[in-house]
């Protein structure tokens, strides 16, 4: 006896209806949703936070920065308060585009700053 959708009167399909479907794009769709959830499961969210400020001391307006990748600061020079978490760490550039004649400056643990500094873009690495 098959069992009947409480909504609309219709039946239900039982799993071994589901498992003999032979509509490929119902496997390659069901596939893909598994892949997703199970690389959703295992990787470990990236959660770094760069705070940047506007006016010197960490004052004025004020723009969080998390993700990946290169972000650039544009009038954000007043300061700066990085939070590391997940091992997200980040590196600070004195160049637009994360471009540097020298070596950036790595932040791998929690810092603050609050004078004004010379960084015009951080890469927020992954």
């Amino acid at each position: 006896m098959r069992a009947m959708c409480l909504k609309k009167g219709l039946p239900v399909p039982l799993l071994k209806d589901m498992a003999g479907s032979t509509n490929p794009q119902q496997t390659v769709g069901a596939a893909l949703l598994i892949v997703f959830l199970l690389v959703a499961s295992v990787t470990p969210a990236l959660a770094s936070t760069l705070t940047v400020f506007e006016g010197p001391g960490c004052s004025g307006k004020s723009k969080d920065i998390n993700g990946c990748g290169c972000f650039n600061l544009g009038v954000y020079t007043g300061g700066f308060h990085f939070v590391y978490t997940e091992g997200q760490a980040a590196e600070l550039y004195a160049f637009s585009n994360c471009a540097s004649r020298e070596l950036p400056d790595r932040l791998d643990v929690e810092t603050r700053s609050c004078v004004r500094n010379e960084h015009r873009s951080v890469e927020m690495l992954c």
